[in-house]
Order: C-alpha cells, then structure tokens, then sequence
C-alpha cells in the first residue's frame, strides 16, 4: 500500500469499527418489546418531561385513560416540576404472565428545592397488538 492510501484505509476502517459498534449499541437499547423495556421507555419519557407521550404509552384499558390527555399533561406538570431529574433507573424484577406482567423497579428521584429520594415502585404492563403497553 503506498503512502496515499494507507491513510485511506485507516480511516475506513476506523468508519467500519465505529459503524458497527454504533449498531451493536443501537440493537442493545432497543432490547426488543419485553415489559422491562416499557417500564424503562415510561421512566425515560417522564423524566424527559414527554408527558403526551408517556400518556399514549398507557394500555387502552389503562385507568389514566380515564382522564383526558391533556389533564393528564396537566397533571404530570404540577406533579413532576421542571427540574425535576430521574436517575439510576434499574428494574428489580420482571414477571410474564401470558400477556400480563409486572415489572419492578427503583430509581432516585431529586425534585427542585429537595433531598434526593429512593423509589421503589412497579408498573403493571399489558400486551396490545404485540407491543408491551402500561397497565397503571
């Protein structure tokens, strides 16, 4: 190889590497449609303050259905402020029932103006149309 293209072909193979470790981290997050990667999505839209579309995550039998879209917005504003951050996200248990299932899970939560606190919850999660949705 000569002097111009060595140069080249480094850099196609660096392109190559991070192309397919970009892929593998792409595949990795999405985990497939199980309940713990609803919880997680659930999680993840709250804290991104995406309250329409943690709303539309809900199962259509959910009772948050219950309540109109933007009262729910409404609501999720007044009770998470902006400022509010969520981290260490980790589920401690997923169990599969058929189409139903329960996922455990704990995150820290800091609002404005607080101490920082542990959360231990679950979310009961549905199968609709082969998607993992959010029961309550």
């Amino acid at each position: 190889m000569n002097k111009f293209w060595k140069p080249r072909a480094t850099a196609l193979a660096i392109s190559i590497i991070l192309l397919v470790a970009l892929l593998a981290v792409a595949a990795a997050g999405c985990g497939g449609n199980t309940p713990s990667s609803a919880a997680r999505d659930m999680v993840q839209m709250l804290s991104d303050r995406q309250f329409g579309e943690a709303y539309d995550s809900f199962s259509s039998a959910s009772p948050v259905r219950e309540i109109q879209r933007e009262d729910f917005i409404s609501q999720m504003e007044a009770s998470l402020p902006d400022g509010t951050t969520i981290s260490e996200f980790s589920v401690t248990e997923e169990k599969i029932d058929g189409d139903k299932a329960t996922v455990a899970w704990k995150a820290k939560v800091k609002m404005p103006n607080e101490d920082e606190q542990d959360l231990d919850d679950s979310f009961s999660a549905v199968k609709e149309d082969d998607t993992w949705m959010i029961e309550q």
